[in-house]
């Protein structure tokens, strides 16, 4: 019960933020600390223990270094993104997460940039790839797949 409320919480957060990057290219940063708020609580009341939580957020945190040294070629919202996502899902699902999200978004973007659909400096939005991987993860964790 207590994993399928964070398995909900996780979908609505990656959904409302992939319809902002889509929209607007940019990520509320309240709707970002409400979920991050809504997290630590949630580990905090289910006593879950630290090291799930440093886990859970070091692909964030690797992302959020990875934006700074890059000069933001990939955007400090979808580091602080997968940063929240990590609070409610441990070290190895976020990770899995995030790599599942690059397959998707090369898988669509390579074929554009190499086509000339896609120009060398564009940006596309990441969330709805880390979404989409999100929906697989889920329908892989149904009993019976």
């Amino acid at each position: 019960m207590q994993q399928m409320f964070r398995y909900g919480i996780t979908a609505a957060f990656l959904l409302l933020c992939s319809w902002q990057d889509i929209r607007t290219k940019e990520i509320s940063m309240r709707l970002m600390l409400l979920f991050a708020v809504t997290g630590i609580f949630l580990n905090i009341l289910t006593w879950t223990p630290w090291q799930i939580w440093v886990g859970g957020i070091l692909p964030g945190v690797g992302m959020l270094v990875f934006s700074k040294l890059s000069e933001e070629q990939i955007g400090y919202g979808d580091g602080i993104a997968l940063f929240v996502t990590g609070l409610f899902l441990t070290g190895k699902e976020t990770l899995g997460l995030f790599l599942t999200a690059v397959f998707f978004c090369a898988f669509i973007t390579v074929p554009m940039f190499f086509t000339g659909k896609l120009g060398k400096g564009a940006s596309y939005p990441f969330l709805p790839f880390l979404a989409a991987a999100y929906s697989i993860y889920l329908f892989l964790r149904i009993p019976g797949h």
